[in-house]
């Protein structure tokens, strides 16, 4: 009897910490979003406007909706990269921060517009998030560059 027992035990013990270890796994890769130095994401981030640009000439909103989830969800700087523009900004980096929110917010409510098929919508967040990478690349992209070589 002990010896039933103990294998229900040890049973439930496995299937606990199998399920408990496959959890984990998994929530671990989803909140770990992927990571990028921040030259090469800039990068694709301006694929990413080029690619809604290209759909709100042809008024192809799967282009438009494409290009906007991508900036929306880009990869986020890698945590060398993020101390390095937090230590060249100082005190600044709230608004480079709000800046981000900004875009991030706006590209994905222009992805939204587009899957909508609305043009009037996508072409007011599109302004919006221009704006906001205009504005930060104005107010910070020298100080950064001369420290990212």
């Amino acid at each position: 009897m002990i010896a039933r027992e103990s294998v229900a035990v040890l049973l439930v013990v496995v299937v606990s910490s199998v399920s408990m270890i496959g959890w984990s796994y998994f929530q671990g890769e989803e909140s770990q979003p992927e990571t990028m130095k921040l030259v090469p994401m800039m990068q694709l981030l301006l694929n990413d406007m080029q690619t809604v640009d290209q759909g709100i000439y042809t008024e192809d909103y799967e282009v438009i909706a494409q290009g906007a989830a991508g900036i929306a969800h880009h990869p986020v700087m890698t945590p060398e990269d993020k101390a390095m523009v937090k230590k060249v900004l100082g005190k600044e980096i709230k608004q480079f921060v709000a800046f981000d929110k900004t875009v991030h917010h706006h590209a994905d409510s222009m992805r939204k517009a587009a899957v909508e098929q609305n043009m009037e919508e996508v072409l007011t967040h599109y302004r919006i998030v221009q704006q906001g990478c205009v504005d930060c690349h104005s107010n910070y992209r020298k100080q950064i560059s001369a420290v990212n070589k």
